[in-house]
């Protein structure tokens, strides 16, 4: 097969030589370009906008913790428990409570997988219309996209 390529080269005019190199050449580039170079640039371009989206999530949990924790200063006179609270509202907000743990005048939950802006509603209610605070949130970043994991969740009365 060797031998047959080599004697073909040969035969070929000098013209027809440097035809097939100058194409060769070119296809070598058009297969670096569409082969290697465009897809890290796309990769590139989409990791660059995936974190630009996390910084702005990360921008607006920050703004919503810290006017929870500015609305957590108001005082409503509310005779209900904890407890009974937050049993009385989390249906409103598909908030699956996994665990529950009462103690004098506070309240701390662990919850399931929960929808982020639903977990922000639900605390805003809390804090503005029972007049609950919230002490301690724990967050993390569940599998679901715009779903989080709260470890761990202090509300006082």
């Amino acid at each position: 097969m060797k031998q047959q390529l080599i004697k073909y080269w040969r035969s070929l005019k000098e013209q027809e030589q440097q035809l097939i190199i100058v194409a060769s050449g070119i296809f070598i580039v058009f297969i670096l370009v569409m082969g290697i170079f465009r897809p890290l640039n796309n990769a590139i371009a989409s990791a660059e906008q995936s974190q630009l989206k996390q910084q702005e999530l990360l921008v607006w949990v920050d703004e919503s913790i810290v006017k929870l924790k500015a609305a957590g200063n108001t005082q409503v006179v509310n005779s209900q428990n904890i407890s009974q609270i937050v049993n009385a509202t989390r249906g409103r907000y598909k908030i699956n409570i996994s665990k529950m743990q009462p103690s004098n005048n506070s309240l701390r939950l662990t919850l399931d997988s929960v929808e982020f802006n639903q977990l922000i509603l639900w605390l805003d209610e809390l804090v503005n219309q029972h007049g609950l605070r919230v002490e301690n949130l724990d967050l993390s970043r569940d599998d679901k996209s715009g779903y989080v994991r709260v470890s761990r969740l202090l509300l006082e009365k």
